[in-house]
């Protein structure tokens, strides 16, 4: 995006808007012809591509079964206490428990067959779940539940890669110094998309294979990678059966390499670092297990699918790995339905310890946005925090007697652009914009802050110089272009977010780049003492600059609570920004290394951490390394210069602190506690949970209580006892009560439960919302097909809906509220009674300028949002108009329960101002068929004319946005579309390829509403929703002409309206319209290639007619084309 803020433009093309009048005066009633607002350009390079199996309205989902799976069995039996806490499943008891769930699924395969003949039945689990991938129609879902072997059904949910010093941080130099500790003889699962067991950082000197080790693929191990397997997705061909796939593979490696490479390994330097010594893992000499599961190729890269991440995870609990890291996520959807969370809690019965990346959405969506698996309460979910240091180009200041701290100022590129060589070498003046008397933003006026039309700088006012100016508030290129006009030569923007710089995602007009706000600030306080300016260099090269401010929380670093249930997540902090480790050379086009950002760095730091913990501590259950990690975290940073804890709900317990860990003294259960809503709208609310303590070793004694609370509001309070004894050796329970009065204020309130023992403190995170729901306040209507409404009038009572709780991204401030939903609400409520792929909701049509947000909730509560889906914008990575705000909500897989659905009206996020209006709402129950696409114009003129297609969805509805033609290597979106007759107009711009005379193949695209929504996967096919249409278009050196409207054998009555589209290699100078020979009308001024006319069909006799439209260019030239249609008054 080239703003920071997700919003439907408002502004229209003129010529556009011409057509569109034009044929509303000749549309027919419920049909409206309206512009299709693009976020990007209507024009772009590429090719479609048809997914294979496209569209066979079946889905694929995970059947639970009973009796429960063997790591749950497990967990009952006292093994499970022994002194290794991990299931072996070559035991006797797992052996003979094993064969009774394999017969046990034999059984109900075959019971699921005969009752349903079409379904097709794929894996099999039968460790961390009791179950089996079932394909089938997906109107069979109910008939499937009904059966008695079906104890649970699982939607097969899509999930992502969530993309040195760094060990340091957590104090795994310190540990390893201390303790000898190393990884020695533990084994990390690393389920992702394929470790390289070439990789010099993860080289098995001085290592040797466990006893029945190699496993999988023994071609791709080593004694350092001793185990290669291959869980291949649907159509992710024979590439998909690899351990690791070398033109697609890159993170597993960069994973494993965190967790477990090598100490004392140099990278040789790449495009993004230089050379670098000392390089280590965080446990450099545990085993690697490689678990290859990231296979599905799309569009946004490798993807996963439920069914084998699950059995990626029952295959390491197999192997006998002691950990699993999973650097992956996708939007969490209905935790009850999500398969992965059973997963996570039978690996931890198992004995495994499971490490799962928070996510990186907070910069796109706010807080509420953990990812699942990280969203399970059993899982250690890892948020991530700044390094030590950061790989980038630095700005100098070349004053004499400037501040040592400002002669190297990281400084992060803007579309990976870096500033020209010559200012590396040759100082140039950086000058402060506010020095001038104007506002540092450099936006345009608060009516127009992004028009760079307006400005409040003089001409010539920055010649020669670099602007420095602060971002926010209006778009990077609107800063841009006012620099620009005004001299500059480049610009450099202050970031408005805590930590280190980010890098400005689109190329601008001139050089630019972005500094870290602490840096920013240091720069102007000594600007302010020289005028506003001095001399820079701004090198473009990449260099090491020790910032020495790691620990603080990246921006894009998820943030909690979950989205449903309001548990408090992430668990601990690591490092996830600038790390340097292993990956492929075949991805870096050379080194075997490169630097990465995200929580994927940042679990794998957790992953290692905890392998130490179990070579020191083999006796550990999963729980209990997980309550060593979270009470002994030290503080993670919410702003650049840290001196402000970060909240709970982004550092969880905190920066991983290991040395304290090795020693915790106590271990708590649960190890944080998420109270979740108080709701007083009906008077005082509360809820009492209780923590298990008990002695790690050398924790007996007294214990002091005290409450550390970060957010509080007023009439909420935590009850505590003041104190607890352990006895050597024992436990006790601590009862906590979250307590809210009826006058309390609604509002977060979170902090920390300490535990004190003299000098010693441990910490257990807490977190609850103290609630006053207004939707429930307000009567709901039933929800029908389509129905009206407005937000015009009646009482504004929501203003801010979670979670997420900024789906249309941070505020232009990102200090302010994330959203001003100022219209008057209207809520509606719908029933599910039987399980349904989807459900959903859309703003069909509305008021020209409004702009109309449904929400989808899951109880009569502003905070119940459905996750991702049931906000109103489109959440499928996988589609062109991700993160715009299309009026679309809905649920995948949802439970069987009462849903609501509110629909209200937003602000423009830079003027505030309102934008509600009267609506179209339109639902629909499990559509997973795509629309219907007919091509109109298949006879053009060659050049460039005007495409017409005919594109309707009986379920969820055409996602205008989504409406695109391909042809040349170019795709074109629809520049018109009517949702009520289906008509779809694309006027070819200057900026295609033009049709040439002859044939010319083309594939037309549309999807529905629902795909919008799509978080999960249905089935094979990554766009169930999606209609592609292979189409053959004939270029003609001379006049063509189309019908659009009336359809062919329509029956009309009275007044039709006549529209065709008419193209020539000359000006069409007129389109005649011809009813059974004799005109009736004629359109000498049609608009991108639309001619439009009437018939007044009423005393026109009974029975069939033939219409006639006559094309003549300016040569004199003519071509017609006829169609029937039926009077039948």
């Amino acid at each position: 995006m080239v703003g920071e803020h997700k919003l439907c433009a408002l502004r229209r093309s003129g010529g556009l808007l011409l057509i569109a009048t034009a044929l509303a005066a000749v549309t027919p009633a419920g049909g409206t012809l309206m512009p299709v607002t693009h976020h990007g350009p209507r024009v772009r390079a590429g090719i479609l591509s048809i997914p294979p199996h496209h569209a066979d309205g079946r889905v694929r989902v995970i059947v639970g079964l009973e009796p429960t799976p063997l790591a749950a069995a497990y967990g009952r039996t006292f093994a499970a206490v022994g002194p290794t806490h991990r299931l072996d499943v070559t035991t006797s008891f797992s052996r003979r428990y094993l064969a009774r769930v394999v017969a046990s699924q034999r059984a109900a395969a075959a019971r699921l067959l005969r009752a349903i003949p079409q379904a097709r039945i794929g894996r099999r689990f039968q460790v961390v779940l009791d179950g089996m991938t079932v394909t089938l129609p997906v109107t069979k879902l109910p008939a499937l539940a009904r059966l008695a072997v079906v104890h649970k059904i699982y939607p097969s949910a899509t999930y992502r890669l969530l993309t040195d010093t760094s060990p340091g941080v957590i104090g795994a130099d310190e540990l390893h110094t201390v303790t000898g500790a190393r990884g020695e003889g533990i084994r990390i699962g690393i389920v992702d998309d394929g470790v390289d067991n070439k990789n010099p950082f993860l080289a098995p000197d001085g290592l040797t294979y466990p006893a029945g080790f190699p496993r999988g693929g023994k071609k791709w191990t080593t004694p350092k990678v001793i185990v290669a397997r291959a869980f291949p997705g649907p159509n992710s061909g024979r590439r998909g059966r690899l351990p690791i796939d070398r033109q697609a593979s890159f993170h597993a490696t960069h994973v494993a390499g965190i967790a477990a490479g090598d100490a004392g390994t140099c990278s040789p330097g790449g495009r993004d670092h230089p050379p670098t010594c000392g390089l280590s893992g965080v446990a450099p000499r545990a085993y690697i297990g490689n678990y290859r599961v990231f296979n599905v190729p799309t569009p946004i890269g490798q993807i996963a699918n439920t069914p084998e991440i699950a059995a990626a995870f029952e295959s390491a609990v197999r192997d006998g790995m002691d950990v699993i890291n999973f650097s992956g996520g996708g939007a969490e959807t209905e935790p009850a339905n999500d398969a992965m969370v059973e997963v996570i809690h039978n690996v931890v019965l198992a004995g495994v310890v499971p490490v799962i990346s928070a996510g990186n959405d907070r910069d796109e969506f706010g807080m509420g946005t953990i990812g699942s698996p990280g969203t399970a309460p059993d899982a250690i979910t890892v948020a991530a925090t700044s390094n030590t240091h950061v790989f980038s180009p630095v700005l100098a200041v070349r004053s004499p007697g400037a501040p040592a701290d400002l002669a190297g100022i990281p400084i992060a590129s803007a579309g990976g652009a870096r500033f020209p060589g010559t200012l590396s070498v040759t100082p140039n003046d950086l000058l402060d914009v506010g020095s001038l008397g104007v506002d540092r933003r450099l936006c345009g006026p608060d009516d127009d802050p992004n028009n760079p039309n307006k400005t409040s700088l003089r001409a010539g006012s920055l010649a020669g110089v670099i602007a420095l100016a602060s971002r926010g508030e209006c778009t990077f290129v609107s800063k841009a272009i006012r620099a620009q006009r005004a001299g500059a030569v480049g610009l450099v923007l202050v970031d408005n977010r805590p930590g280190e710089a980010n890098a400005i995602p689109v190329q601008l007009p001139i050089p630019a780049g972005m500094i870290a706000d602490l840096d920013g600030a240091h720069l102007r306080a000594y600007l302010a003492t020289t005028g506003g300016r001095a001399p820079v260099t701004i090198s473009n090269i990449i260099q090491r600059d020790e910032t020495g401010r790691s620990g603080v929380i990246t921006s894009f670093s998820s943030g909690g609570p979950t989205a449903f249930a309001h548990l408090l997540k992430p668990d601990v902090s690591a490092p996830g920004g600038q790390i340097l480790s292993s990956t492929l050379p075949e991805f870096t086009g050379g080194t075997p290394f490169a630097v990465f950002d995200g929580t994927s760095m940042s679990a794998p730091h957790v992953t290692g951490a905890a392998a130490l913990l179990l070579q020191l501590h083999p006796g550990w259950s999963a729980q209990q390394v997980k309550s060593a990690l979270m009470s002994t975290a030290g503080p993670a940073w919410a702003d650049t210069a840290r001196t402000q804890e970060a909240p709970v709900t982004l550092e969880g317990a905190g920066l991983v602190d290991l040395p304290r860990a090795a020693k915790p003294l106590v271990f708590t259960q649960p190890s944080s506690l998420s109270f979740q809503d108080l709701d007083v709208n009906h008077g005082a609310d509360s809820k009492a949970l209780l923590v298990r303590v008990s002695d790690a070793g050398g924790g007996n004694g007294t214990w002091q209580v005290q409450l550390e609370a970060q957010s509080a509001t007023a009439g909420a309070s935590l009850d505590l006892q003041p104190e607890l004894t352990l006895a050597p050796g024992g436990e006790t329970e601590l009862a906590v009560v979250a307590r809210a009065s009826a006058t309390a204020s609604a509002g977060d309130d979170y902090g920390f439960i300490l535990l004190g023992r003299g000098e010693e403190t441990r910490k257990i995170p807490y977190e609850f919302y103290v609630g006053r729901p207004q939707v429930e306040l307000t009567p709901a209507k039933k929800l029908q097909r389509l129905q009206l409404g407005s937000t015009l009038a009646g009482t504004n009572r929501v203003t801010t809906y979670c979670c997420p709780s900024a789906p249309f991204g941070p505020p232009p401030d990102y200090v302010g509220p994330a959203m001003n939903e100022s219209g008057a609400e209207t809520t509606y409520t719908t029933t599910i009674d039987h399980p349904v792929a989807n459900l959903g909701v859309a703003i069909e049509s509305a008021t020209p300028g409004a702009l109309i947000d449904p929400w989808f909730l899951g109880s009569p509560n502003e905070r119940d949002v459905q996750g991702y889906a049931g906000t109103p914008v489109n959440v499928n990575e996988l589609m062109p108009d991700f993160g715009i705000d299309l009026g679309t909500a809905g649920a995948s897989f949802p439970k069987v329960q009462r849903f609501y659905v509110t629909v209200d009206s937003g602000s423009d996020p830079f003027t505030g101002r309102a934008l509600p209006g009267r609506y179209v709402l339109r639902s629909w129950v499990n559509d997973v068929r795509p629309p219907k696409i007919r091509l109109v114009t298949r006879r053009v003129a060659q050049g460039r004319p005007t495409i017409v297609a005919h594109v309707t969805d009986a379920g969820a509805g055409v996602d205008p946005l989504s409406v695109v033609i391909a042809y040349r290597g170019v795709l074109v979106g629809a520049a018109l579309y009517d949702p009520g007759t289906g008509v779809a107009i694309f006027p070819i711009p200057k900026a295609a390829a033009k049709f040439g005379k002859g044939r010319t193949r083309a594939v037309l695209s549309a999807a529905d509403f629902q795909e919008a929504k799509n978080v999960n996967g249905v089935g094979s096919n990554i766009l169930p929703n999606t209609a592609f249409r292979s189409v053959s278009i004939t270029g003609v050196a001379g006049p063509a002409v189309s019908w659009v409207a009336p359809p062919q054998n329509a029956c009309v009555e009275k007044t039709v309206a006549l529209v065709a589209v008419a193209s020539s290699t000359r000006r069409v100078r007129s389109v005649r319209f011809l009813v059974d020979g004799k005109q009736v009308g004629i359109d000498r001024t049609g608009v991108s290639d639309v001619f439009t006319g009437t018939w007044n069909a009423r005393f026109a006799l009974r029975g069939v007619h033939v219409l006639t439209a006559r094309a003549t260019d300016a040569g004199g030239r003519t071509f017609s084309a006829a169609r029937n249609l039926r009077v039948c008054h």
